[in-house]
């Protein structure tokens, strides 16, 4: 194991930790947004995995991570499905907003290596798979299309916020 995976395993302990002892207690108050709406940095661990990983090993890693989170979360699979559903789309996502000379498989989906617009748009597009499939597997009918939709759009507001501001904030080079 090189320097720049156990960087990247520390970093994802580190993100996970935040999110269930920071973010899971801001989303159990009372007020109206936190009613609708929640914050999620985790799937961050999947964005940011390097180019050159095979779409397997990022779907089996979504995942686990996933199962981790429902663990502490208390709910059966929904955060799984929707990571994993999110890390499957990742490779569509990639390909859909390949730029024109290809990616360097030594990048990572980094602001140093991308490019702010890029990775706003790779970023956008990919919470906002996770909060639907999130959101949707949790009522697990769509009867409620309109309650999966507003706290859909609440929830990537809150996690697109939080997600470009750890960006911008660390920018990782690896």
């Amino acid at each position: 194991m090189n320097a720049v995976s156990l960087r990247q395993i520390l970093r994802a302990l580190l993100i996970l930790l935040i999110q269930v002892l920071v973010f899971k207690r801001m989303g159990l108050g009372s007020s109206w947004i936190w009613q609708h709406g929640d914050i999620f940095i985790y799937p961050v661990i999947v964005l940011m995995i390097p180019f050159r990983v095979s779409r397997h090993y990022v779907i089996i890693v979504g995942f686990l991570i996933g199962l981790v989170i429902d663990m502490f979360y208390d709910t059966i699979g929904v955060h799984a499905f929707a990571l994993t559903g999110m890390a499957y789309a990742r490779g569509l996502l990639l390909r859909y907003l390949e730029p024109r000379g290809g990616y360097q498989l030594s990048m990572s989906p980094t602001i140093f290596s991308m490019g702010l617009n890029w990775v706003l748009t790779f970023t956008s597009f990919s919470l906002l798979i996770h909060a639907f499939l999130f959101y949707t597997a949790e009522v697990f009918t769509f009867v409620y299309i309109g309650q999966i939709l507003l706290k859909t759009t609440i929830t990537l507001i809150l996690s697109l916020l939080v997600v470009m501001g750890y960006h911008l904030l660390f920018n990782p080079r690896t």
